[in-house]
């Protein structure tokens, strides 16, 4: 996921009751957290909502992953009373800057994210914390989840054309760095493990489209090469049907479309959301949470990068 064109979303769904609450005794509340707005995410909202009863008012908030507006969306489980909040996140990977940056901004770690702050030209400012008088706990994000390879067979099932079984090309957005960039591969291959052995397509491959670095500028249109030369070759076994992989829905998806689709390349538009499977997996996620303990460790106003941090 490009992070210039990130707008991660908070969707708060504060406890409600005792009395009809499954969460126990005292009031709870979950914080999702995802990377778009529009009416796909409003959609997955309201699956999650219904999925966790009528009685449980639902707000969304769209906006940059900073420390004001996530303060604003705790802020409103002061109202409903809430001892602990879960957050979950939605459609991040499990090694990324902004999750990374989230743990920094909630407390669960000491320093925020270097690549976060660099990116943004944040290098030298210090980033406050949110304040919370509720617990905080933080689930794993979705990553290789089983919800996720079911939610992409879906969509490549519901862009397949009559005929044979196609096979699915998965595409993705890189990281910069070679670390980042290896735990998102091994997600992709785990769901591309899953797409070819239980979802009867008839066969699954995947692409990371990497960003240039500064080490490595040609590194992106390396990548791009990379990209068209697997298509066609594909093309060659027979149809093939595109499902974008946690990819933000902007200008850059829509160039790729129209880059790669022809008659034996279909590239499905809708990303994963909304998915009533993955609104399953989110408030089992949350569900899962209601027994632990407050991870929250650091407390402090904020901390800035270290000077060495800085010129890495």
């Amino acid at each position: 996921m490009m992070p210039s064109a990130l707008a991660l979303l908070i969707a708060v769904l504060p406890a409600f009751g005792a009395s009809g609450s499954p969460w126990g005794e005292k009031a709870y509340g979950v914080l999702l957290v995802g990377p778009d707005g529009g009416g796909d995410w409003k959609t997955f909202v309201d699956q999650v909502k219904k999925r966790l009863g009528p009685d449980v008012p639902v707000e969304a908030f769209a906006g940059p992953l900073e420390p004001k507006s996530l303060q604003k969306a705790l802020d409103r489980f002061q109202a409903s009373r809430a001892r602990k909040v879960a957050v979950v996140p939605v459609l991040l990977h499990e090694e990324s800057m902004e999750l990374s940056q989230l743990r920094y901004i909630l407390g669960l770690e000491k320093l925020p994210s270097r690549p976060f702050l660099e990116f943004w030209g944040m290098t030298r400012r210090v980033v406050p914390r949110v304040k919370s008088k509720a617990a905080l706990v933080l689930a794993a994000p979705l990553g290789a989840d089983e919800a996720a390879a079911a939610a992409l067979a879906s969509h490549a099932k519901g862009g397949a054309r009559r005929g044979p079984p196609e096979a699915v090309l998965v595409i993705g957005v890189g990281a910069e760095t070679d670390d980042e960039n290896a735990v998102r591969l091994k997600e992709l291959d785990a769901l591309l493990g899953m797409l070819a052995k239980d979802h009867g397509l008839a066969g699954a491959r995947g692409w990371l489209l990497r960003p240039p670095s500064k080490d490595r500028p040609r590194q992106g249109s390396d990548s791009a090469k990379g990209l068209k030369d697997v298509a066609q070759g594909m093309t060659r076994g027979g149809r093939v049907v595109i499902v974008p992989w946690l990819m933000t829905q902007d200008g850059s998806a829509r160039s790729w479309k129209r880059i790669l689709e022809n008659p034996f390349l279909r590239w499905v538009d809708k990303g994963l959301l909304p998915d009533d499977g993955l609104a399953r997996w989110a408030a089992a996620k949350a569900e899962g949470l209601r027994g632990t303990a407050d991870q929250v460790r650091f407390k402090d106003a904020g901390q800035a990068l270290p000077e060495a941090e800085r010129k890495r």
